[in-house]
């Protein structure tokens, strides 16, 4: 048997489907989609929600010298350069304090856009976000990075600071091969102003159609049956949580 196009997608909750805030099924994701218009591609999706750059390297860490990928899209970012009241850390002292950690979290939640101002954190800082980008290019010869979403002015107005902070990160991923997101609009997203609603995701199917279009055309006719035949035996994990197909 010999191995098809692999097709590697590394992401966060965006390229996920969704039931709320508003509904969109797995069959209108991105995802689905370039399945459906590339059957002879091996697309292989290794996704986590919340996920900053960091986690993602380590989510992705068992194939990072067991997957030849012939194409690598990322998507990430938001989660990184979202402003923050309280660093992870700090979370994560708060949330293990039995009573004065409620007392703490009402106090945050009721000055977080003070302290998201005052205090400008980040989960990940852009020096960070950027060496990530170097690791998984030291790691995947053909990646290209999907771009943050514009943040729309309500965005703005929930979280000060965050139009701001999407531009400094999609300016270090526009060192990059990024794939520009500043098309989609309010109409493409769902009101949590951070996910792709079913209109967005039909948006940047095409777009990464496009791409990989291209990519294919600059193989060779039968150039991936040219390549060894796979000795591999796949054992069966039913805990395995990424999605192969």
């Amino acid at each position: 048997m010999s191995l098809r196009y692999k097709i590697l997608f590394i992401t966060d909750s965006l390229a996920f489907p969704r039931a709320e805030p508003e509904f969109v099924s797995y069959e209108e994701t991105y995802i689905a989609y370039l399945k459906h218009e590339f059957p002879d591609c091996d697309f292989i999706h290794q996704g986590r929600g919340g996920a900053t750059i960091v986690d993602l390297f380590t989510h992705t860490a068992y194939f990072h010298e067991t997957l030849r990928a012939d194409l690598v899209f990322i998507q990430s970012g938001i989660v990184d350069c979202a402003p923050r009241a309280l660093t992870v850390m700090e979370q994560h002292v708060v949330s293990r304090l039995p009573v004065l950690g409620r007392l703490l979290t009402s106090l945050v939640k009721k000055y977080s856009r003070w302290l998201r101002k005052n205090r400008k954190i980040t989960y990940t800082s852009v020096d960070r976000f950027s060496a990530y980008i170097k690791k998984f290019e030291s790691l995947f010869p053909n990646v290209y990075w999907i771009g943050i979403l514009p943040a729309t002015g309500d965005y703005e107005a929930k979280i000060e600071g965050i139009q701001q902070n999407v531009e400094i990160y999609n300016n270090v991923l526009r060192k990059t091969q990024m794939i520009e997101t500043t098309m989609f609009k309010s109409i493409d997203i769902m009101s949590d102003h951070h996910h792709l609603n079913a209109a967005g995701h039909r948006k940047m199917y095409a777009s990464l159609a496009a791409i990989i279009r291209k990519e294919l055309s600059l193989k060779e006719p039968n150039d991936v049956d040219k390549r060894p035949a796979s000795t591999y035996i796949p054992a069966i994990h039913p805990a395995a949580s990424s999605d192969v197909s």
